[in-house]
């Protein structure tokens, strides 16, 4: 029954192409998946559970401050970039803008954490063994910043085969490539060949958009009221998404020993093994909801929106029941003294279930210019994290860490499906619905 209601669906060739598309999506963003458990498996071995800690405590920073540093234009650039994909000169026009305002702050900052790694390292880790780490993968929030703002322009013009190594794959090859090859154990080099990594694959991929574009006779202005006030209410977006993703292991690192942050960050890094699927079914749909929302097709979102929850459930849960039941293998891959993380591998696997379950509705908001509704949501269960984490590490250690964080990635979505009906009009739990 279930299969000829499938059938019955593609038959129409919006729902085909998302279907295909997401299915090719899946694909390229599944070896992105393959790729960054390689980077973590040759981190955890290489270097052992202490080593690691510390750089995966160092790569929580950067990941929180390069999303700082994007001024919440990654987001802004996928919209408006989607939403006038009919004229030529908008992409390079549109990325050069994003580039030319965050890349001078990012440089800053990264100069900032490079000068204090020190002071950093002693007054807020009370210990001086982060402080190479941390200033050795200080360059690294520049090529952040730069790759993932590059890979949403890549998105947005549907170069999929070109966005997600981008955004995921390649600096992760190349330094997982050069850590096992030169056989490197302390957590201060391989920051350096991080940093390296990210800065070859920003401006090969730079060179890449710009050469690959076609321009033409036509100009194109970047409407700056409309681009920063998307851009804002993305920041704040985007920004509480990584506190939410990447505060309990710099948390943990404060509060409790290395070997922990370790343990978590393998398990936070296995459990989004789940939400891949989701990611790679955005890359699909979130151009199309801007397109469709610039052209008022109100239905057209629905329908694309539902379609890609019955995707969700078909190829999500099935992944998320498989890390649930075998926890302690995926955790031992990573070394035997890893199993001791089977637990928040669990809890966070919940947590990401929840996720996959509620459909795209983060960018159903952002997409569709209710960017505020989004803002209010994260912001909301920032705060909860920035509350909830440091309290429940110290009464319960990691498990406690992994239980609030998964609480809040559950409530942020379950609250954007509930603003996706009050806004949009259908709700995307209801996956049954007629299409």
């Amino acid at each position: 029954m279930f299969s000829k209601k499938f059938k019955s669906l593609l038959k129409n060739s919006e729902n085909r192409h998302t279907a295909f598309t997401s299915l090719y999506a899946l694909f390229i963003k599944g070896a992105g998946a393959v790729t960054a458990l390689f980077f973590n498996l040759v981190i955890s071995r290489m270097l052992g559970a202490e080593e690691a800690g510390y750089f995966f405590i160092c790569l929580s920073i950067v990941m929180i401050l390069s999303v700082l540093c994007q001024l919440g234009f990654e987001n802004a650039v996928l919209r408006f970039t989607s939403a006038y994909s009919d004229q030529p000169q908008a992409p390079i026009s549109i990325l050069n803008f994003a580039l030319k305002l965050s890349l001078p702050v990012s440089f800053c900052v990264a100069i900032f954490i490079y000068v204090f790694a020190d002071k950093i390292s002693s007054s807020i880790f009370n210990s001086t063994m982060l402080a190479d780490t941390l200033r050795f993968i200080s360059p690294s929030i520049i090529g952040l910043s730069s790759v993932f703002i590059l890979a949403m322009s890549l998105q947005a013009r549907r170069k999929l085969t070109a966005s997600i190594p981008c955004q995921s794959i390649v600096h992760f090859i190349i330094c997982g490539s050069l850590v096992y090859l030169l056989n490197v154990k302390s957590a201060e080099i391989v920051s350096l060949l991080f940093s390296l990594s990210l800065l070859i694959s920003a401006v090969f991929y730079y060179f890449y958009s710009t050469k690959t574009y076609s321009p033409t006779n036509a100009s194109f202005t970047v409407n700056k009221d409309e681009f920063f006030k998307s851009a804002r209410a993305s920041w704040v977006i985007s920004s509480m998404n990584q506190i939410i993703i990447w505060l309990s292991p710099i948390l943990i690192g404060i509060y409790l020993s290395s070997q922990d942050v370790a343990f978590f960050s393998i398990a936070q890094r296995v459990s989004l093994l789940i939400s891949f699927v989701l990611m790679a079914v955005n890359l699909v749909v979130a151009p199309k909801f801007a397109s469709l929302h610039s052209k008022g097709d109100l239905v057209g979102i629905r329908n694309t929106a539902l379609f890609s929850v019955k995707l969700l459930l078909m190829s999500g849960l099935p992944l998320v029941f498989l890390i649930l039941i075998f926890s302690a293998n995926f955790m031992a891959f990573f070394g035997e003294e890893f199993k001791q993380g089977a637990v928040i591998l669990q809890i966070l696997a919940v947590g990401q279930g929840i996720n996959v379950i509620t459909g795209s509705v983060s960018y159903l908001l952002m997409m569709s210019g209710h960017e505020r509704d989004m803002r209010f949501v994260t912001v909301l269960c920032g705060v909860g994290v920035l509350i909830s984490v440091p309290i429940f590490t110290k009464l319960f250690g990691a498990i406690g860490a992994a239980s609030a964080t998964a609480f809040f990635i559950s409530l942020q979505n379950l609250l954007a499906v509930y603003f996706v009906k009050k806004r949009l009009g259908f709700n995307t739990l209801k996956f049954w619905q007629k299409i």
